[in-house]
C-alpha cells in the first residue's frame, strides 16, 4: 500500500474531487434514499465545502495512489460553536471522508484520519468531532477504532 497524502490542488484536482463527492453521496443514498442525487448536489456542495474551509481554517487533504485520487479527507480546524448550549470551546471538525469503492478494505480511511487528527492538533484544536449516518455502520465502527465516542443522536421521523 503506497498512498500519498497531500493538500487538494484546486487546479489539478477539482473533477476528482466531485467525483469523489458523487460517489460518497450515491453510497450514502443507498443507506438513505431520500438524500439528494449526487449529480445534482455535488457542484452546490463543493461550492459549500470549499467555502466553509476557507471560513473554518479548513484543509482538503487528498489520498492518491499511482497519480489517481483514491480518497480525501475535509478538516476545518477551527469551528465556533453556534449553539447557546455548547461548550465555548473552537473544535476541529471531520465534514468530509471519502474512499472510492476500489480503495476500500485498504486502510485509507484510517490513514486519512490519523491525517486529520494530526492537522487538527497542529492547528491548536483540543476536540475533534465527526458525524455519521446511523446506518453507516462500517463508518461508525472505523470511527470507534480510532478514539471517538458517540456524543449526540439526532433522530427523524418522516411525517
Amino acid at each position: 500500500m503506497s498512498f500519498l497524502i497531500r493538500d487538494y490542488d484546486s487546479a489539478r484536482d477539482g473533477h476528482r474531487l466531485r467525483q469523489c463527492v458523487v460517489e460518497l453521496q450515491e453510497f450514502e443514498r443507498r443507506l438513505e434514499p431520500s438524500l439528494p442525487q449526487g449529480e445534482a448536489m455535488a457542484d452546490p456542495y463543493l461550492a459549500f465545502l470549499l467555502e466553509r474551509c476557507a471560513r473554518s481554517s479548513g484543509r482538503i487533504l487528498v489520498a492518491e495512489e499511482d497519480n489517481t485520487v483514491a480518497g480525501l479527507v475535509a478538516v476545518l480546524t477551527r469551528v465556533s460553536p453556534e449553539e447557546p448550549d455548547e461548550a465555548r470551546q473552537e473544535y476541529a471538525y471531520i465534514s468530509d471522508l471519502v474512499v472510492l469503492a476500489r480503495y476500500r478494505r485498504r486502510g485509507l480511511g484510517r490513514i486519512l484520519l490519523e491525517h486529520a487528527e494530526a492537522l487538527a492538533r497542529k492547528r491548536g484544536a483540543t476536540t475533534l468531532r465527526v458525524g455519521v449516518l446511523a446506518k453507516n455502520r462500517i463508518a461508525h465502527g472505523l470511527y470507534q477504532q480510532l478514539g471517538f465516542n458517540d456524543f449526540q443522536v439526532q433522530m427523524v421521523k418522516d411525517l
